[in-house]
């Protein structure tokens, strides 16, 4: 068990029992750590630990949900608070907690024995530190090379953490973009593909989502390789515990609305201010995946399709709508 933790967006946890789960949020309940299962220790899986434990990759999140229904119950449930079955780790479960700074610093310590994938990691990391004048305990280095289980085929999934930091790096990445050595952006073939991977097949929107797509600085190419940043509030900047918001799910909807405020759309989760004329309580689009963020900017008139949650601000009493994001595969949040 892991005491005293302090887990956020862009954390690993290793259970006892080898399971791996990508931490989600900020915030979290007492006992337990909000994360979905990533990883799955199965006897064919292709990927392989240090350890030597073999490990089968998820990205459904209706695949990670049917196999801990099925296998491993104890990594679900209902939470009252948020009206819904959760994925989450108990914390008397968690073997090991994978820190993205811990990462990135231990690559910076193996020097010339990193790997070509871990080096131009390293390299993205220092630009964008070069660029901005962050420190290096405000970025890190998630996804499969925290976990030890990269491939030739891996991508570079760096986390800043901090507001200030991150809009730093935001800033610097719109205004100097085409000027950053052996960055690029995504486009033709490739760009295709990117959009496919994000959005599936998606025949109605994808011009508009290519479009859109094209045009993030969050993401593109480095060094020979794909790279996604993500940007991350601390615990003191959120502002709120877990605990401080009763949620109640009212379904799936689809709904046209105006974008009021864009300020938080580059960070995980990414918010949007809104106004919708057929609903008057929704106050904000959410999402915590990252193919949501920089998707629409402020004035945009929107449409998008997600989960519609009535919010109570427990500390207020406050009541507000909310549309979240991405807990389906065809969500979508598209400028008209």
């Amino acid at each position: 068990m892991v005491l005293n933790l302090q887990a956020i967006e862009g954390f690993f946890l290793i259970t006892d029992d080898d399971h791996i789960f990508e931490v989600k949020d900020v915030v979290h309940p007492k006992n337990r750590v909000v994360a979905y299962l990533r990883y799955l220790p199965t006897q064919d899986g292709d990927h392989v630990s240090s350890g030597g434990v073999r490990y089968r990759k998820i990205t459904s999140l209706k695949e990670r949900e049917n196999y801990l229904q099925k296998e491993h119950s104890e990594y679900l449930w209902f939470d009252e608070t948020r009206g819904r079955l959760l994925q989450g780790v108990p914390l008397n479960r968690i073997a090991f907690a994978l820190d993205p700074v811990d990462c990135l610093r231990q690559f910076r310590d193996m020097g010339r024995h990193s790997s070509p994938l871990q080096q131009a990691s390293l390299d993205l990391a220092q630009t964008l530190i070069d660029r901005t004048g962050i420190e290096w305990e405000s970025i890190g280095l998630t996804g499969s090379q925290l976990v030890g289980l990269a491939s030739s085929e891996s991508d570079i999934d760096l986390v800043i953490y901090g507001e200030k930091p991150a809009r730093k790096v935001h800033s610097i990445l719109k205004e100097q973009f085409h000027g950053i050595e052996d960055l690029g952006w995504y486009a033709g073939a490739l760009l295709d593909k990117h959009t496919t991977f994000r959005w599936g097949e998606t025949p109605r929107w994808r011009d508009v989502l290519r479009k859109v797509e094209s045009g993030k600085v969050l993401q593109g190419l480095f060094g020979g390789y794909e790279f996604f940043i993500r940007m991350v509030k601390s615990l003191d900047e959120i502002g709120y515990e877990y605990e401080d918001f009763r949620i109640h799910n009212e379904g799936t909807l689809t709904i046209k609305c105006h974008v009021i405020d864009d300020h938080e759309s580059i960070f995980t989760p990414c918010v949007y201010g809104v106004q919708c004329d057929k609903l008057g309580n929704l106050r904000r689009l959410v999402s915590y995946r990252g193919r949501f963020t920089e998707q629409v900017s402020k004035g945009m008139d929107v449409e998008a399709k997600g989960r519609l949650e009535s919010v109570t601000d427990t500390r207020s009493g406050e009541k507000f709508g909310q549309l979240v994001l991405g807990e389906n595969w065809d969500d979508y949040l598209i400028p008209l």
